[in-house]
């Protein structure tokens, strides 16, 4: 294990820079890890790693040793993990990595794959659409709710926060390698090509519960504050459900409201 003893590590810094950078994340087909459980999580639907790097006070710890030795049977074994690179953080070395480690946790750098091809979409099956959601935390919240409740695909649309971004990605909890997840583009892209109902969270919309939810289809959720996109909101394919609520309250978080109108979707289903 190669140990890493300045801040200013050319391979750091590259992860660093992965970390912060939407573009090269994707020019790179790669993404940062934060975490034991994310990067466990990962491993254990197949992913591939190129980095991990380990704090040295993380590694004092008696379960790192097992973690550690976990992580090299699920890349294939000791000779296939060699192509990863491990790489130990001397002493408080990784609490100068701004944006990286948090209670000296350990850092993967993986590979990922988003779709391209529109004609791969699911038909007989929940699709997800984020209307220029902003907030990495509560995009990943709802990726987390999404595969909670079966769904199967999700498409951001633009102005969505990055779906590979760290803060993305410890949100969603590993729910990345359970979802099929797409590039960005437009909503006016790609339904046509659906067939089923295509619904969206609105207060002007029928009450959940008197709605009929139990087909599959397309959810639209819209951005925090702003709400669903015009275009989308007056399109003559698209319902509206509403989520009661006391009129003092004025809406609710995005993922919040996700989860409510997938979960009565769900109960509808159990009928």
């Amino acid at each position: 294990m190669e140990v890493i003893r300045s801040r200013s590590n050319e391979l750091v810094q590259r992860v660093r820079k992965l970390a912060h950078d939407a573009a090269l994340r994707r020019s790179q087909g790669r993404c940062v890890l934060l975490g034991e459980r994310l990067i466990q999580d990962w491993l254990a639907r197949g992913a591939v790693l190129s980095q991990v790097l380990i704090p040295q006070r993380w590694l004092l710890r008696p379960e790192a040793q097992r973690a550690l030795l976990s992580w090299q049977a699920q890349l294939g074994g000791l000779n296939k993990a060699r192509s990863c690179a491990w790489l130990l953080l001397e002493g408080t070395l990784a609490d100068g990595i701004p944006g990286l480690v948090t209670d000296a946790a350990p850092i993967a750098v993986a590979a990922f794959h988003e779709l391209e091809d529109i004609e791969s979409l699911p038909q007989d099956g929940d699709i997800l659409f984020f209307d220029g959601i902003q907030d990495p935390g509560n995009l990943g919240t709802c990726l987390r709710t999404a595969a909670a409740f079966g769904v199967k695909a999700c498409i951001p649309g633009p102005g969505c926060a990055d779906l590979w971004s760290p803060k993305t990605l410890r949100a969603a909890m590993g729910a990345h390698q359970r979802l099929s997840l797409f590039s960005v583009r437009s909503f006016e892209s790609f339904i046509e090509r659906l067939s089923g109902p295509i619904r969206a969270a609105d207060a002007q919309g029928l009450a959940a519960h008197e709605s009929d939810l139990r087909l599959p289809g397309l959810w639209v959720l819209g951005a925090e504050g702003r709400g669903l996109s015009a275009a989308i909101k007056q399109h003559p394919r698209v319902s509206l459900h509403a989520i009661p609520m006391q009129s003092h309250t004025e809406s609710l978080n995005a993922a919040m409201a996700q989860g409510i109108l997938l979960y009565e979707q769900y109960r509808q289903r159990l009928r």
